[in-house]
């Protein structure tokens, strides 16, 4: 008899007869595959079937939304308030009236005209100097007159549209044309002295016109009404002073 240890230390006991029963000789396999028993089938190997991937689920990350940046007190603060101007240095338009002026004015220069031409031709005629070049000088300067008569009122209306003037702390402006537009910068320190003019037209519409003097010339702001040429004229003589004082 002959003793086996088994792993986990418990003595078991075989038969030599048992171990050779269980195994078969070759001798015993061979005369059973001659005498034509049917061998046992094996059964094919059963592979195991792969295992199933887990569904992977689709994740949302969650969205987060910009935070807006704090206001900074620069942004918090009121806007500023600009400063306050005065009237007189903003600028200034002409009365309406200066419209009708403007076209008495014309209309009187191109009845002179056409009249000094009359003339001329009759002395001419009369003192036996009518050639070709005579009625042909008398006659362009006739048509030029009434040519400007004629578009005086679209002339009078951009002029009367740009003719502008703007009296400030240390200067004034003036502006004026139609076609042919000039603005004009007159520092107050330059100023030598300011008056007033009025012709008979400028009467009958109750204007004035202001006439600012300087070394190089004079400028004048045409027209306003009276009242308001002397609130000028004391305000430009008021601001010169001062300028002035400030040399």
């Amino acid at each position: 008899m002959t003793m086996h240890t088994i792993p986990d230390g418990v003595p078991t006991t075989a038969s030599a007869d048992a171990a050779s029963a269980t195994e078969e000789p070759d001798g015993t396999r061979g005369s059973q595959m001659a005498a034509g028993a049917t061998p046992r089938p094996v059964a094919p190997a059963v592979r195991p079937a792969p295992a199933a991937h887990p569904a992977i689920e689709p994740t949302t990350e969650p969205t987060t939304e910009p935070t807006p940046a704090p206001a900074s007190s620069a942004s918090l603060a009121p806007p500023a308030t600009p400063l306050p101007r005065s009237d007189d240095e903003e600028w200034r338009a002409l009365p309406e009236r200066m419209r009708r002026v403007w076209m008495a004015n014309e209309a009187i220069s191109c009845a002179i005209t056409v009249a000094v031409c009359a003339v001329s031709a009759i002395v001419c005629r009369w003192n036996g100097w009518w050639d070709v070049w005579q009625p042909l000088v008398l006659a362009l300067i006739a048509a030029y007159a009434l040519l400007a008569l004629a578009v005086q009122p679209v002339q009078t209306r951009y002029r009367y549209a740009f003719h502008r003037f703007r009296i400030g702390a240390r200067d004034m402006r003036i502006r004026t044309g139609w076609l042919w537009r000039k603005s004009t910068t007159i520092p107050f320190n330059r100023v030598q002295h300011v008056d007033t003019k009025q012709g008979p037209v400028l009467r009958h519409y109750g204007m004035t016109t202001v006439v600012v003097h300087t070394a190089v010339g004079e400028h004048a702001i045409e027209s306003l009404t009276t009242d308001e040429a002397e609130r000028v004229v004391s305000l430009i003589t008021a601001r010169v002073a001062a300028a002035k004082e400030d040399v």
